[in-house]
């Protein structure tokens, strides 16, 4: 399986939601980074991405404080991809 590159998204508007859908669509994982993002768009963008990532047989989940990863059902990110995303504040490790 071909190494993807995480896509980080900190939208700005409810409009954006449209980039995380192109992106997930064509098969690249999203970083979502709702910190800073008004409490009422953070819930429409978090309901928005999950049924996404459920129509499209895909996963999301938590990454960080108010960051999500998006992964489509066909695609894994690397453990390099991980550490490059938690040196930026964006993944926080599960493993011990």
């Amino acid at each position: 399986m071909p190494a993807t590159r995480v896509h980080v998204m900190e939208p700005k508007g409810f409009n954006d939601a449209q980039e995380v859908g192109d992106r997930l669509k064509s098969g690249q994982p999203v970083i979502l980074n709702l910190q800073g993002v008004e409490r009422d768009l953070q819930r429409r963008l978090i309901d928005f991405s999950s049924g996404l990532a459920y129509a499209l047989n895909g996963t999301m989940s938590k990454a960080a404080d108010q960051v999500f990863l998006l992964t489509p059902s066909n695609v894994e990110v690397s453990e390099e991809e991980k550490e490059r995303l938690s040196a930026r504040g964006l993944y926080r490790s599960t493993r011990g």
